[in-house]
């Protein structure tokens, strides 16, 4: 799953790292694959303001609080990041990628 934030974020990332031709690029294989794409509507947008206040000690920012508030709502427990703080997230299992 993905939300609309996090493409986004990955779109921002991808440009600035690689430049706009390699960047789209690079972004369209990304989208190529099967997502599930969840809005982050009012209420989702408002549940991850409450995530971010729960965990932001931990490291959690908005972003990441969005993508909480998209797998809580799936009931998904299982995520592929490199980011750390999802680690300190009690109920999230994380594979990360890069340390296999």
């Amino acid at each position: 799953m993905i939300n609309t934030v996090i493409m986004v974020e990955v779109a921002h990332f991808l440009i600035k790292n690689l430049g706009a031709v390699l960047g789209m690029e690079k972004l369209r294989e990304f989208l190529r694959f099967p997502f599930t794409v969840v809005d982050l509507d009012h209420a989702m947008a408002l549940r991850a303001l409450e995530l971010l206040a729960r965990y932001s000690h931990v490291g959690v920012g908005g972003q990441d609080a969005t993508i909480l508030a998209t797998a809580e709502s799936l009931s998904i427990s299982k995520i592929m990041t490199h980011d750390e703080a999802f680690k300190k997230v009690d109920w999230l299992e994380v594979i990360d990628p890069v340390k296999g």
